[in-house]
C-alpha cells in the first residue's frame, strides 16, 4: 500500500511537467555583446547623420540662410558702433556747449557787475561835478578843506560798508594838501554802543594810504564791522600831514 501512494506522488510530478499546466517555457536565441554594440552605434551614427544633415541644409527645408544672417548681424554690428560714435560725438558736442553757456553766462553776470559799477561811478562823477560846477559858478570857494556828497552804503558782503566823498580845498593854494582819510564808526550792540576805527589810531600813524591834491579829491574806501552789530552813525575825518591834525570833518546817521 506503501508503494502504490509513491508510485501516485511521482505521476503527478510528470504530469505537472509536461501536462497542460505545466510552467511555460522561453526560447531566446543568444546574441553576442559585441554585435549588439555594433549595432547601437551603428544606429547612433545614423541618428547622428540625420541630425547633422537636417540642421546643415535647415535653410534649404525653412529658406534660412547661414550666410545672409552672418552678413546682417555683421552689418548691425557695425550699425551699432557707428550710432555709439554718433552719441559719443554728441555728448561731447553736449559738453562742450554746456561749459562755453557756463563761461558765457559768468561773463554775463561778470558785465552786468561791472556795468552797474560804471553807472554808479558815472551818476557819482555827475554828482561831484554839479557840486563843483555849483562852487565856481557861485565864484566862492570855501576856504580851507571841505567834505561833499558824503555817502556810505551796504557793500557785497555781510556787515561791509562803503563810503564816498568829494574833497575840496578852497583859499590860497600855495602847495598841494597832504594828509589822510580817517573812518570813525559807532556801532551798537543789543544796548551798548561802542566806536570803532578805520585805520586805528595807531595803525593810521604808519606810512602808506596817503592823499595828495590840489583842488579836489575824490575818495572812496570799504570798512567792516564785527558781526552781530549795528552801524548807527559814520565820521569821516580829513587829516593833515605830518601832524595828523583834523582839518576837516562831516558826520551822517543810519
Amino acid at each position: 500500500m506503501l508503494g502504490d501512494f509513491k508510485l501516485r506522488g511521482t505521476w503527478r510530478k510528470i504530469r505537472a511537467k509536461i501536462g497542460i499546466r505545466a510552467n511555460k517555457v522561453a526560447i531566446r536565441s543568444h546574441t553576442p555583446w559585441y554585435i549588439k554594440i555594433g549595432g547601437y552605434g551603428l544606429a547612433m551614427g545614423i541618428a547622428a547623420g540625420v541630425a547633422w544633415f537636417v540642421v546643415d541644409n535647415s535653410y534649404r527645408i525653412t529658406g534660412f540662410s547661414r550666410e545672409e544672417a552672418t552678413q546682417q548681424i555683421a552689418s548691425l554690428t557695425l550699425d551699432k558702433q557707428k550710432l555709439q560714435q554718433a552719441l559719443d560725438g554728441a555728448k561731447s558736442q553736449l559738453n562742450d556747449i554746456q561749459s562755453q553757456l557756463k563761461v558765457e553766462k559768468s561773463a554775463q553776470t561778470e558785465l552786468s557787475k561791472s556795468i552797474t559799477q560804471l553807472q554808479d561811478e558815472n551818476a557819482s562823477l555827475k554828482e561831484d561835478l554839479g557840486f563843483l560846477r555849483n562852487i565856481m559858478s557861485a565864484g566862492s570857494v570855501p576856504g580851507g578843506l571841505s567834505i561833499a556828497n558824503l555817502k556810505v552804503e551796504p557793500d557785497a558782503l555781510p556787515n561791509e560798508y562803503r563810503y564816498r566823498l568829494l574833497v575840496t580845498q578852497g583859499g590860497p593854494r600855495k602847495q598841494d594838501f597832504k594828509g589822510k582819510v580817517q573812518v570813525i564808526a559807532r556801532v551798537q550792540q543789543g544796548t551798548v554802543q561802542s566806536t570803532l576805527s578805520f585805520p586805528t589810531d595807531a595803525d593810521i600813524k604808519t606810512a602808506g594810504n596817503e592823499i595828495e591834491f590840489r583842488y579836489y579829491q575824490k575818495i572812496d574806501g570799504r570798512f567792516k564791522i564785527p558781526e552781530g552789530t549795528q552801524l548807527k552813525s559814520v565820521q569821516i575825518r580829513v587829516l593833515g600831514l605830518p601832524g595828523l591834525d583834523v582839518r576837516s570833518q562831516r558826520s551822517i546817521n543810519l
